[in-house]
């Protein structure tokens, strides 16, 4: 729930022969790639990883303006051809996105803040970003 430490290595102390090691490193290296993007455009990060119990995690929690931001990071390493990070919100995915965001707006007294919901894919070569950032809308049902 802290900002990204710039100097952080989030592959360091990682099993490489744990897949699921791969995974979370993957991800904390595009969730800080793609926060370190928004705040380079005037986002102030709020919380990283915002754990709700049952309903799993934020990746990124940003403000800009008056307006709280909730943001799923999809990272990927490799070819595209495996398809779009995007993908994979799927509409459970959103809901929970949207319980989680609810629980953070309680938990921070945000109630009547204006939200909006972002999905990040970010690709990463040697965990690094290779390209463009893509962010778009993510849309409520």
């Amino acid at each position: 729930m802290t900002a990204p430490d710039p100097g952080h290595d989030p592959a360091k102390g990682q099993d490489p022969s744990n897949p699921r090691g791969l995974a979370k490193t993957r991800g904390d290296a595009g969730e800080l790639a793609v926060a370190r993007y928004l705040q380079s455009h005037g986002f102030l990060l709020l919380a990283h990883q915002f754990l709700v119990p049952r309903l799993g995690e934020i990746d990124l929690v940003m403000k800009k303006g008056s307006c709280l931001y909730f943001i799923e990071v999809k990272a990927r390493s490799g070819a595209a051809s495996y398809g779009s990070g995007l993908e994979q919100i799927t509409p459970a995915k959103v809901k929970k996105i949207r319980q989680a965001a609810l629980a953070y707006c309680q938990t921070t007294c945000n109630m009547n803040t204006e939200m909006r919901f972002l999905a990040a894919e970010v690709h990463l070569r040697h965990g690094e970003p290779d390209g463009k950032i893509r962010i778009v809308p993510i849309e409520m049902s």
